[in-house]
């Protein structure tokens, strides 16, 4: 059965219904893509920030941790250095600075961060700067002079070893020079131990987080001590370092900081100690570093995400409801153009539509063709059978006239009451004729029963009018024509299909 057209076709409407709606979906999914771009550009930016500060303020910490190493360890070094040559100071006021520096003990037994001792080729000590000379080492001082001796050397070294004095300090870092005479024999060596008690206070809550580690390196990378929150270190039998003087413009200038590929998850700065090939190295793990920026990426990101997650179902809920909407707007129009008893257009729908293939009939000079419907003797049915079955006599035939009509383009309507009216578009009258009669005999074979006429069931009568041979004139013209037809077939006896003829025919022929 052919459904009454809308205002606006049902494809139509709804392209631009859903047309609408996907628009609003990509706005709406758009924005949310924007907003998280945007939430995820500040805080990698802010990651980035927090890399950089940790950096930054730990390579401040290095500069000045390396500042103050160099200062003290230098006044060592140049007693020292002044052993090596005649003629350039006291070597023993030097060295005295150098005990001062780090500490000088309250009494002979005193415990001191500094030992220093200047022993001749022979092993006998000529100037020491101890607690007490009893208490040297003079087994691991003798090993000493004779590495010394040994290696031909002058430059300063520098390794990690037990201190002069064993009993009164532990494990240090150990400073040593050849001292030679005039004609450039080897005489003597000059020592100075540093303990790990001066690095201990030196490095006190310098350490990052609780896993930060502050390192003394050697300048081809050795560590020789490491301050953690859980203490000092220094690192065991680490062998004397090749030339100070060749290894310091390696580290003089500079400073370096990466993720450390060894350990995975430590930032790690370097800055050289002034004058020594010594660097100060402080590492941070990154798990501590960014802890305060990962409670907030995750408190900015959920709230990021529930706001996405929001306007995602807002978006559905406005789908939900635009369809909701559309359907309640197609069910009102589908209501206001259709018969509520029969399905078929209204009467309002079924003017419109003959007024449209009228018109369009006029402009392109295509026939068009009317069928008017009545059901023969339809009040006798209603008074012997009750109006419920007069409505359902009606449904019957307006059924069989849907199943009749087959071109798309045809449309069928409630004229009113009983009556129907079929358009038939660019058909002339025999194919009006052919429908008209396929509408008979459906109905016809339909048999509801009506005991009041002659054929004991219901039956309709069509009056067949064209566009063919009709003046031109008005659409009321057509429908005249069709109504006048109809009238005849009502005459001639019901039952029948009648056409109408132009002036000069037969009034109706009978079919």
């Amino acid at each position: 059965m052919n459904s009454p057209p809308t205002p606006h076709p049902p494809s139509r409407t709804a392209g631009r219904w859903f047309g609408a709606l996907g628009l609003t979906v990509v706005a709406a999914g758009l924005a949310v893509v924007i907003v998280v771009g945007v939430r995820a550009t500040l805080l990698y930016e802010g990651r980035v920030a927090v890399r950089d500060d940790a950096r930054e303020a730990n390579l401040r910490v290095a500069r000045l941790v390396a500042r103050v190493v160099g200062d003290d360890i230098a006044t060592c070094a140049l007693g020292l250095n002044m052993l090596g040559a005649a003629g350039r100071g006291d070597p023993g006021v030097q060295l005295s600075n150098c005990r001062a520096r780090f500490g000088q003990p309250a009494s002979a037994q005193a415990r001191t961060d500094a030992q220093a001792v200047v022993v001749a080729e022979t092993g006998q000590v000529v100037y020491e700067a101890l607690p007490s000379t009893s208490c040297l080492d003079l087994p691991f001082v003798q090993r000493i002079v004779d590495a010394r001796r040994q290696g031909g050397s002058d430059t300063l070294s520098i390794s990690t070893s037990p201190a002069l004095c064993p009993q009164s300090a532990g494990r240090g870092l150990l400073i040593t020079h050849s001292i030679r005479r005039d004609d450039g024999a080897f005489a003597g060596v000059g020592i100075v131990t540093i303990d790990a008690r001066y690095f201990s206070r030196l490095f006190a809550g310098l350490a990052p987080g609780t896993r930060g580690v502050v390192s003394l390196l050697r300048g081809d990378g050795t560590a020789l001590v490491k301050s953690t929150a859980a203490g000092i270190s220094v690192a065991s039998d680490v062998p004397a370092s090749a030339s100070m003087g060749a290894s310091t413009s390696a580290v003089a200038s500079g400073e370096s900081a990466a993720t450390s590929g060894a350990d995975g998850e430590f930032l790690y700065v370097r800055q050289p100690v002034p004058g020594l090939p010594m660097l100060i190295e402080i590492r941070a793990p990154r798990s501590e570093i960014y802890v305060r920026w990962r409670e907030r990426a995750l408190w900015v990101g959920g709230l990021t995400a529930a706001l996405g997650a929001a306007c995602l179902i807002l978006v559905v809920l406005l789908r939900k409801q635009r369809q909701r909407r559309h359907a309640a707007e197609l069910e009102l129009q589908r209501l206001a153009s259709t018969d509520p008893l029969t399905g078929l257009a209204n009467r309002r729908t079924l003017d419109e539509a003959y007024d449209r293939e009228w018109r369009r009939s006029i402009r392109e000079r295509v026939p068009l063709s009317l069928l008017f419907i009545d059901v023969d003797h339809f009040k006798t049915f209603n008074d012997r059978y009750g109006h419920p079955a007069g409505d359902d006599a009606l449904v019957a035939v307006s059924h069989a006239i849907g199943e009749s009509i087959r071109r798309p383009g045809d449309f069928a309507g409630r004229y009113g009451g009983e009556e129907f009216m079929v358009v038939l578009p660019n058909t002339e009258s025999r194919g009006a004729r052919d429908v008209a009669e396929r509408v008979r005999t459906a109905v016809s074979s339909a048999a509801i029963v009506h005991e009041g006429t002659p054929h004991g069931h219901i039956t309709v009568s069509i009056g067949v009018a064209s566009t063919g041979g009709l003046p031109a004139g008005k659409p009321e013209v057509l429908l005249q024509a069709a109504d006048e037809a109809l009238y005849a077939a009502k005459s001639g006896g019901r039952n029948r299909v009648c056409i109408h003829v132009s002036a000069g025919g037969e009034p109706c022929p009978l079919i």
